[in-house]
């Protein structure tokens, strides 16, 4: 496995989805919903369906395959991402590490 990045986390949880559906992400507006509201987006491509599915199970499909959301181990942080590169050089697997040993 090849270290390619890091991200960073502030709401422990992350997500992941093909970025051109970004602009169907609905974001959460706090002067017209508030967070206890978020069951009723379960399954949602939005933050409060993400906040939904990681607070029911610790994961989730978020919209019609649009995304998946995930808790993130031990919340907050800066969180290394790892590859896997197959025979022809082309990435097979990704790893983010939440529980470093």
């Amino acid at each position: 496995m090849e270290l390619i990045g890091e991200f960073s986390v502030d709401s422990g949880m992350a997500m992941v989805g093909d970025p051109c559906y970004l602009s169907d992400f609905e974001n959460w507006d706090d002067s017209v919903e508030s967070f206890d509201e978020h069951p009723k987006h379960k399954g949602k491509y939005s933050y409060l369906g993400a906040c939904n599915a990681t607070l029911e199970k610790g994961y989730g499909q978020l919209g019609l395959a649009s995304a998946v959301a995930f808790n993130t181990g031990y919340g907050d942080g800066l969180y290394p991402v790892y590859a896997k590169f197959n025979d022809d050089g082309r990435i097979s697997r990704i790893v983010i590490e939440f529980d470093e040993l």
